[in-house]
């Protein structure tokens, strides 16, 4: 490993993107190794496999039939060296085990709480409160939320008859059939796979109320009433609930919180740790980084383009959190791999089914130089015929035009995942976050300046330490740290008292207000004060963090990060706009020896240490040693 370039010419096969597997259609033991040899040709050393819309009635879901091929593939995964990631649901959200949890007891489908001035009374509702609101009786009743899946078979997709009805994902009893319906049947079929073959189980997005649900009902479940009321919520003022503002609203999400963690995620997390695999895929938000603690490879998902180059969407927004979502998860509580869902509905928005090399490579350094390092493409279609390719496009896979040149891509993804594993970010700036809000306000202007950070949520703050200016966590160390003035305000007494006792020993604290802080630094004008206030905000942060790199030229879509792993140092310089930029380091620039392009292989022949020129969909590392 002496020099870093020539060791990632033949990168390891343990990085290699993990394809969601779309099997919708008639199936065949000589398609499935058919393309899996395709894939190993590619160089794509592992999948999902994904029961999908298309896969025919003759082929029931966790059947005998099915099975066969489950175990085909999986054997012949062993045979070729392949790794495997079981998919827990046909299709999404996860959690009902294709309606069969609902099918053995009505008693465990998808409840809501929802409000009316109808008596309501019937054998699946229960009355929770009765009150009088603006001179009016006011029901709240517990009833069935008629909440559906997506089937995978004819008439099962959402509005259609035979749509799968969606389990009651905060009653444990439910989660507990779902797991014996499904996990259990798994290992009884592939338990001589488990730990080894076949490496994890994969949930998606799990939906507590289901998918068709009406807009005006809440998420609710047998004794969350009494639980609202023991944590300090108002009785007789659920109406707040339905208004999602105020202390109330704020009592009742953190009991819905607390109850799916320990009803659906606990549960699967501790069924796949005695099972020997890890529990990976993601919760449903792009910022519900605090249930993530629960994976053993916590993900998040890219889908419908609400990550983009265009528009600032890149930055701005909720959805331009989910990268360092899972990776700052991961940072901060020792987990070694986060991955990402990504290219799902991310096609061209003139055809979505137009999805390019240069498409793919940019969602891909977004995901970089963010820190993911495991790859979920999707998706691989088993077949695109009779529509079947007009499902959730783009194909990412063996259908899409540039199939032939896959290895280069798969090369790239398994360098770039190995410089991201058991690496340490040198990130010097902690965003402080709740379990399900970061905020991306505060973050934005730390992109456009090239500052580098980590989400910390809150409630890791009891297990930092505070050192001579120092906030350290696991191996991160943090020297300013960052919270939104609401945010603050939330904190425990315990919390506030970590974050004043860094200040009192050198570290620099900063209760911003976070809509005063996202300038709009591009623009020409400014924005007057906030202009000013986000001058500071960056001036500040570089005064306390003593950057190792800063960089001139036009570096708004530049993105940066700095990395030490092992013996090597190296930073990613992403351009993550659409038209090339010429950068230069102003600081920092003695340290570098070499830049790399790790999508070619190839060190830049340049006059690097003058301007760096990077082109659109283009990441650089810069090697420090190595």
């Amino acid at each position: 490993m002496a020099d870093l370039v020539e060791y990632l010419k033949v990168p390891s096969k343990q990085y290699s993107p993990m394809p969601f597997w779309f099997w919708n259609d008639e199936l065949s033991e000589n398609e499935i190794e058919r393309q899996m040899l395709e894939m190993k040709d590619k160089g794509v050393e592992g999948f999902v496999i994904h029961p999908r819309k298309g896969l025919p009635k003759s082929i029931p879901y966790l059947s005998d039939i099915y099975f066969k091929y489950v175990r085909f593939a999986v054997s012949k995964a062993k045979e070729l060296d392949m790794k495997v990631v079981l998919y827990d649901e046909a299709m999404y959200p996860s959690g009902s085990c294709h309606g069969e949890v609902v099918r053995s007891d009505a008693g465990l489908a998808s409840m809501c709480l929802m409000r009316t001035t109808d008596n309501c009374t019937s054998k699946e509702n229960t009355i929770i409160a009765k009150v009088t609101e603006d001179g009016r009786d006011v029901s709240y009743v517990m009833a069935p939320s008629g909440g559906t899946i997506r089937g995978v078979h004819d008439n099962e997709d959402d509005g259609e008859p035979y749509a799968p009805k969606s389990a009651d994902l905060l009653n444990p009893k439910a989660v507990a059939m779902f797991i014996e319906l499904t996990h259990e049947k798994y290992y009884k079929e592939l338990k001589d796979y488990f730990g080894s073959t076949v490496i994890a189980f994969f949930t998606d997005e799990p939906n507590i109320l289901g998918r068709c649900v009406e807009d005006d009902v809440i998420p609710w479940s047998s004794g969350i009433y009494e639980e609202y009321i023991e944590a300090g919520g108002n009785k007789d003022n659920l109406k707040s609930l339905f208004e999602k503002e105020g202390r109330d609203y704020q009592i009742y999400k953190k009991v819905i919180y607390e109850r799916l963690s320990k009803a659906y995620y606990k549960q699967l997390e501790s069924w796949c740790v005695s099972h020997n695999v890890a529990l990976t895929g993601h919760p449903e938000k792009s910022t519900d980084i605090g249930y993530l603690k629960y994976f053993q490879i916590p993900c998040q998902d890219i889908v419908w383009r609400y990550v983009e180059p265009e528009d600032g969407h890149a930055i701005e927004g909720e959805h331009s959190t989910m990268g360092k979502c899972s990776s700052d998860s991961a940072r901060h509580r020792g987990v070694i791999r986060n991955g990402n869902e990504c290219f799902g509905c991310c096609g061209r928005k003139s055809d979505p089914k137009i999805f390019t090399q240069d498409d793919m490579r940019w969602y891909l350094n977004w995901l970089f130089v963010r820190g993911v390092n495991m790859i979920y493409p999707h998706a691989f279609y088993y077949s695109i015929r009779d529509g079947r390719g007009d499902e959730r496009p783009p194909e990412v896979g063996m259908h899409n035009p540039f199939w032939p040149q896959y290895r280069k891509l798969s090369d790239y993804i398994k360098r770039m995942c190995y410089l991201n594993t058991e690496s340490v970010n040198m990130a010097r700036v902690a965003i402080i976050c709740s379990e399900e809000m970061l905020s991306w306000k505060l973050a934005k202007p730390l992109y456009t300046n090239q500052i580098e950070f980590n989400y910390l949520e809150r409630e890791l703050l009891d297990s930092c330490n505070v050192d001579h200016g120092k906030l350290g966590i696991a191996k991160q160390e943090y020297t300013v740290v960052v919270s939104d003035i609401k945010e603050y305000e939330d904190l425990t007494d315990d919390q506030k008292t970590v974050l004043h006792d860094f200040e009192r020993s050198g570290g620099r604290l900063i209760i911003a207000d976070e809509d005063s802080i996202a300038g709009a630094l591009k623009s020409e004008d400014g924005n007057g004060d906030r202009e000013l206030r986000t001058r500071w905000y960056i001036d500040e942060i570089r005064k306390n963090s003593d950057p190792d790199f800063e960089f001139e030229g036009d570096v708004y879509d530049l993105r940066f990060s700095h990395l030490k792993k092992d013996e090597y140092e190296y930073i990613f310089l992403s351009n993550e706009g659409l038209k090339t930029i010429d950068i230069t380091i102003s600081k920092g620039i003695s340290k570098i020896n070499k830049i790399w392009d790790p999508y070619t292989n190839i060190c830049i022949e340049q006059a690097w240490d003058k301007v760096i020129t990077i082109r659109p969909y283009e990441l650089l590392v810069g090697i420090i040693n190595g």
